[in-house]
């Protein structure tokens, strides 16, 4: 629990070896022992890392940008993929980091496509829309939320709203193709292509 904490408030590059370690808590065995003593010792060693962001622009100069990825059947003992989300406040000059989440999906999904839209629906759901509404506020101006993919595949369905081999994610991962493509099409969200290399949220995924 204490990791767990640690993980959400200042260090977020622990919440996919964190998450991993709560599922095994009823199954525990000498591998999680020795998982467990290595992500100590990275801890430890590493007491200096911080979690900071900075301001260098003016309120007029900052947009919201929502990152998501997945793992595509990173858990090998079932076979489960892993969603990765990042928000975060940017500009010419600024970078501060809101949220990052990092959670197994409830089904297995057959392909990274697959997995890739599960991970977009709870990102623009939980995280880039109500922070889009709080943002607005705050700035006191109209604001556009970023959301980046770095799956072509992916971003070409959710231009266009069509998938016909993932007509089964809606009873099986509870994701509509139709409302995700209704949300990339208002006029607040702008969809973008994004680098593998750098996409932010890969470190919640892997």
């Amino acid at each position: 629990m204490n990791m767990m904490y640690i993980a959400r408030f200042a260090r977020q590059d622990l919440l996919r070896a964190v998450g991993a370690f709560t599922t095994m808590i009823t199954r525990w065995d000498e591998m999680c022992g020795r998982k467990l003593f290595r992500i100590i010792k990275l801890i430890s060693g590493a007491t200096e890392w911080r979690h900071i962001g900075c301001i260098g622009d003016t309120r007029d100069n900052l947009q919201l940008g929502l990152f998501s990825d997945a793992g595509f059947a990173r858990d090998r003992a079932d076979m489960g993929s892993t969603s990765g989300v990042f928000l975060a406040l940017y500009g010419y000059h600024s970078f501060f980091p809101l949220a990052g989440q990092s959670k197994k999906q409830t089904a297995v999904s057959h392909n990274t496509v697959e997995a890739e839209i599960v991970a977009a629906d709870p990102a623009l759901r939980t995280s880039g829309l109500p922070a889009l509404q709080l943002w607005k506020r705050l700035l006191d101006r109209p604001l556009r939320l970023g959301l980046y993919q770095d799956n072509q595949a992916i971003a070409r369905i959710m231009a266009t709203g069509r998938a016909p081999t993932l007509r089964h994610i809606k009873r099986t991962h509870s994701v509509s193709v139709a409302w995700i493509h209704e949300r990339v099409q208002s006029p607040g969200i702008n969809l973008n292509d994004w680098v593998s290399d750098v996409m932010a949220a890969d470190i919640f995924t892997e």
